[in-house]
């Protein structure tokens, strides 16, 4: 240690001015490894702030080693308030040697930044916060990675959905179907249910079942009466005008906007297409009175089982 003194009586003798921090030849020096204990950074990042310019040591011992001394300490705990900060290290340095009216706009400038940031982990927080109670359903083997990452981007894109959505259908529209307020947890019910619904056809992709497999023309019946229940419990018949916009909404062709979760991929779009297809057939020969298969024949028997039975 007497040897590192040595070198840092000489480090102030060489330039006073340079060195002004060293005004005493008894001022404390440290070794890197001592300098790292004091302070809690590693020996890593010293060199690491050494080479990027940001902390250079006061001086070096016979062999070679850094030395730091009371200043380095200042400096050391200067960068890393700038750090907790959130700046960069390629601004820390431009910050320190700037005067103290430019350093009060540069931290003006980061509250504003970190305010910014804050607004986005709140929504981040709330997007996960949100799709972790909307998976919080029994059946947990519906909810795999896919529809997990599926129901995060829907959340997370919602607002810009809500308002390309709203400036394609007319108020009256999306206030029975877009509410800006759900008090009563309706649209987080309705989430639920798509993305379990989505979950379903999707597994039956993976399995490679064919669109004309009885569970798929069973899947399509229950979606289509499940959608015909849901509008017939409307607060109010919607209009024929509105029928057209909201069918016009429906039949509108990719590319959407990017901030819209891409659901299905074109195999499984093309899939689905076929599925409708038989599901319309199956729902003309039901109006008409045909004889449907006997797997499409279940929903329909539980849909008006009753009177069925009493004829």
């Amino acid at each position: 240690m007497d040897g590192d003194i040595e070198s840092a009586k000489r480090i102030c003798e060489e330039d006073s001015e340079e060195n002004a921090g060293c005004k005493k030849p008894e001022d404390k020096v440290y070794t890197v490894g001592a300098f790292a204990k004091l302070t809690g950074v590693t020996e890593r990042t010293l060199r690491f702030y050494h080479k990027k310019g940001l902390l250079e040591p006061s001086g070096y011992n016979e062999l070679g080693h850094r030395l730091y001394t009371g200043r380095d300490l200042i400096r050391l705990q200067q960068i890393l308030t700038l750090k907790f900060l959130d700046y960069p290290l390629e601004r820390i340095a431009r910050e320190l040697e700037a005067e103290g009216g430019e350093l009060k706009q540069s931290l003006e400038r980061q509250r504003t930044l970190l305010r910014g940031k804050k607004e986005q982990l709140d929504r981040m927080l709330h997007t996960l916060d949100y799709t972790l109670e909307l998976a919080e359903d029994g059946e947990t083997d519906i909810w795999d990675a896919e529809i997990l990452l599926l129901m995060i981007q829907s959340v997370s894109t919602e607002r810009e959905q809500r308002r390309w959505v709203r400036e394609r259908l007319p108020a009256s529209l999306t206030e029975m179907f877009l509410p800006e307020e759900d008090s009563t947890g309706k649209w987080q019910a309705f989430e639920r249910e798509s993305m379990q619904w989505i979950s379903r056809i999707k597994k039956l992709m993976r399995e490679g079942v064919p669109p004309e497999d009885p569970r798929v023309r069973q899947f399509a019946l229950d979606l289509m009466l499940r959608i015909g229940g849901v509008m017939s419990k409307l607060e109010r018949p919607l209009s024929k005008d509105e029928l057209r916009k909201l069918e016009a909404l429906g039949r509108m062709e990719p590319p959407y906007p990017f901030s819209f979760p891409v659901t299905f991929t074109a195999d499984e779009e093309r899939y689905l297409e076929r599925v409708w297809e038989l599901a319309a057939e199956a729902a003309e020969a039901m109006e008409n009175g045909q004889p449907l298969p006997e797997s499409d024949r279940t929903e329909a028997e539980n849909e008006g089982g009753a009177e069925h039975e009493r004829r």
